[in-house]
């Protein structure tokens, strides 16, 4: 049996009608840009591999990290 794979696309219109955006595969994280239809049907059917590595977003990494404000900080 064929493993099942999951994605979240994210498309992006560019001038012209040209689409274009970025596929994540939600198990592993990793994450490719795509600038045609041909490189998204080929990252979602398998024939190009998802070479780069997962993006973080720094304002979601920033807000973890910082300590909960006080009402003694607020003096």
């Amino acid at each position: 049996m064929r493993e099942i794979l999951s994605f979240v696309v994210r498309i992006y219109r560019r001038d012209g009608g040209v689409l274009a955006g970025l596929v994540e595969q939600v198990r592993s994280g990793k994450t490719a840009p795509f600038a045609s239809e041909a490189e998204l049907s080929d990252l979602l059917s398998g024939r190009r591999s998802f070479a780069r590595r997962a993006i973080r977003h720094r304002a979601a990494e920033d807000a973890s990290a910082a300590s909960p404000r006080t009402a003694r900080d607020a003096d």
